[in-house]
């Protein structure tokens, strides 16, 4: 072999382990890319429970104005009447006990209010875990960007036989410069935004369940006045 023919096949093989490594780094971000989703998926799964449980909170408020006042001093907005209506009364719970029957429903509502309040507590620990996530594999990403040169790795995919380029599924066969431009960003990643991810939209906040307790004790004692049957379908 010559040396013309030595130095092309050791260009060749470097350029060839370059690609590998791209590839090999590329699937990397592309699971730490997963990580996040299925992060942020916990947490819009976690939201919509915390909705099915404020829902069926405010089945066991009954009157539709006991409901706005309990859930103004409880510092979160009401469910929508469609959401009660639909809310299963009973799922899960235990047994409500006391001595009276406004007793029963205080515990009533107090149980279910709390189960709020320390959902909306594990909402946040999962944004926040989230958002931890999204800004490591963003340092990652532009590592990777800054350690490869995507020029280079364009021009050395353009140089395979087209089958070997349909199996990548990233470049064409026809090069235009519009072509040109969609290779090099399919290359690259793009940092994860946590506006696209929703991980900037504000979590629900309740106020602390004594707080809301105290301050709701005459409201409550107005709803079984208004409806005596009031949370029956809970005990």
């Amino acid at each position: 072999m010559g040396d013309d023919a030595y130095i092309q096949a050791l260009n060749q093989a470097v350029k060839q382990e370059i690609v590998q490594n791209y590839f090999r780094e590329r699937r990397i971000i592309e699971e730490e890319i997963l990580l996040v989703t299925e992060a942020v998926s916990g947490m819009l799964g976690g939201l919509y429970a915390w909705e099915k449980h404020r829902a069926r909170l405010g089945r066991a408020l009954g009157d539709a104005a006991i409901r706005e006042k309990f859930f103004s001093a409880a510092g979160i907005t009401p469910p929508r009447p469609e959401s009660v209506a639909s809310a299963a009364p009973a799922v899960g719970l235990t047994p409500i006990r006391g001595l009276t029957r406004a007793a029963r429903y205080a515990s009533l509502i107090q149980g279910l209010y709390k189960v709020l309040v320390d959902e909306a507590a594990g909402l946040e620990d999962e944004r926040q875990r989230a958002i931890k996530l999204m800004k490591e594999v963003n340092q990652d990403i532009l590592a990777f960007e800054a350690n490869h040169d995507l020029m280079m790795l364009e021009s050395y995919l353009r140089s395979m036989n087209p089958e070997a380029l349909q199996k990548r599924k990233i470049l064409g066969v026809n090069f235009t410069a519009k072509e040109k431009a969609v290779s090099a960003e399919a290359l690259s990643f793009k940092p994860l935004k946590a506006r696209d991810m929703g991980l900037n939209e504000a979590l629900p906040k309740p106020r602390p369940v004594s707080q809301v307790m105290e301050q709701v004790g005459g409201l409550l004692k107005q709803a079984l006045k208004r409806n005596p049957q009031a949370g029956q379908e809970f005990f």
